[in-house]
């Protein structure tokens, strides 16, 4: 019954449209309107484009997310792009102008091959750089153009688009959509003129983390750092990467990226490099001299992303995660950062410092006939898939994870 319903919502009158449309047209040339040129980029050519990318990230610095930076993307090329995961870029020119990037990986599966944000699994947001004004949705319609002119590619997935990105009016209206909807709980910043109006909120767990702290204190006392991009904050990211594996095994979850060791090689060499326009900031929480919890966040547009949190297996008892959560929102408060993303799903830990939520919506375009099974795969197999193994028993899911 699930497998019809499925059918019922997915197998839409637009989608077939679509996909009959990106058939005939296929093949023929692109045309430019209005001073517009359309281009795609793969392999080399990425990074030429590179300084034109970045030029228009210094402009325009809250367009796309941390996720879709230029320097993240070509660090994520070099350690996932292979013969199966193309990295191909859809640029978009007004005038000669860069004024759109739309940063994408064409992945190859045995039910053909589809297109989704480059970055996976590192990235956790999804939406494309683009300058503002009332163009914009004209640029994103170009580009999709584009995409559906490229016919090895049957399927366009659009993970993580929360309701505040460019592309997500755009992609409600195109697409179909992929599974529930999402929340972030944010905090907002913005409703405290100064950090100590920010403390003065009944915050849940501020009392909580005030007793925590004392404890360190007790321990030997306790520091706390925000390391920015260098050798410290690469050794930090492997160290964050040992602990949330280790708790991922002791409670059989399966963690697919997380037993990807390209995802921490690709972030260590990212944390590594002081040179790239990166907005890495690694939240350190040491007692005694050693590390109880580490926080991988980066900064970008006046937001602060929240993307990992791991603490030691011998601090577990103390609860130091809670405690670098609200130290990095402290300091996100004392540096004007507008807002503090703990990314989804919305669980109550998370509840605890909002002061907002935010919807975060997936939705997928099928461009093929071959798009129709990776449609069913993505929006209905591999959520089923994931739910079966939350079911089994731990010991069950230990073995499995092996």
């Amino acid at each position: 019954m699930e497998a019809i319903l499925f059918l019922q919502d997915a197998l839409v009158l637009d989608q077939l449209i679509y996909a009959a449309g990106a058939a005939l047209t296929r093949g023929r040339e692109k045309a430019s309107a209005k001073g517009i040129e359309v281009s795609t980029y793969s392999g080399p050519q990425i990074h030429a484009i590179a300084p034109e990318w970045r030029a228009l990230e210094a402009r325009h610095p809250r367009a796309g997310t941390a996720f879709q930076s230029c320097d993240l993307i070509l660090a994520w090329e070099r350690h996932f792009a292979s013969a199966r995961n193309e990295l191909r870029v859809i640029t978009v020119r007004r005038g000669g102008e860069l004024v759109l990037v739309w940063p994408l990986a064409i992945e190859t599966a045995f039910f053909g091959r589809m297109a989704c944000w480059a970055g996976d699994p590192i990235g956790q947001y999804g939406d494309v750089i683009a300058a503002g004004g009332a163009a914009r949705h004209e640029w994103i319609e170009a580009a999709f153009a584009e995409i559906g002119r490229q016919d090895d590619i049957g399927f366009l997935c659009l993970r993580g688009l929360r309701a505040d990105s460019a592309i997500t009016a755009w992609a409600a209206r195109r697409g179909i959509a992929l599974g529930s909807v999402a929340e972030t709980p944010v905090l907002d910043t913005t409703a405290y003129d100064c950090l100590d109006g920010f403390l003065a909120e009944e915050w849940p767990l501020a009392k909580r983390n005030a007793k925590r702290m004392r404890k360190f204190d007790t321990l030997g006392g306790m520091t706390f750092e925000i390391v920015g991009p260098g050798p410290e904050a690469a050794a930090l990211v492997a160290k964050a990467f040992a602990f949330k594996r280790e708790w991922l095994a002791a409670r059989g979850h399966y963690g697919r990226a997380f037993n990807d060791r390209r995802m921490e090689e690709c972030l260590m060499e990212f944390a590594g490099d002081a040179s790239a326009s990166s907005g890495l900031a690694v939240s350190h929480l040491a007692v005694n001299g050693e590390t109880a919890a580490i926080e991988i966040g980066f900064r970008r547009g006046g937001r602060h992303y929240a993307y990992m949190g791991t603490f030691a297996p011998d601090f577990a008892k103390h609860s130091p995660g809670f405690v670098v959560t609200e130290l990095t929102i402290r300091d996100c408060v004392a540096q004007g950062i507008a807002e503090y993303d703990p990314l989804p799903p919305a669980d109550d830990y998370k509840l605890a410092w909002s002061n907002a939520r935010i919807a975060v919506h997936d939705y997928g375009i099928v461009l093929g006939w071959s798009g129709y099974l990776s449609l069913a795969v993505t929006a209905w197999a591999r959520p089923a898939a994931k739910k079966l193994f939350e079911r089994l028993p731990l010991k069950l899911r230990q073995k499995l994870r092996k």
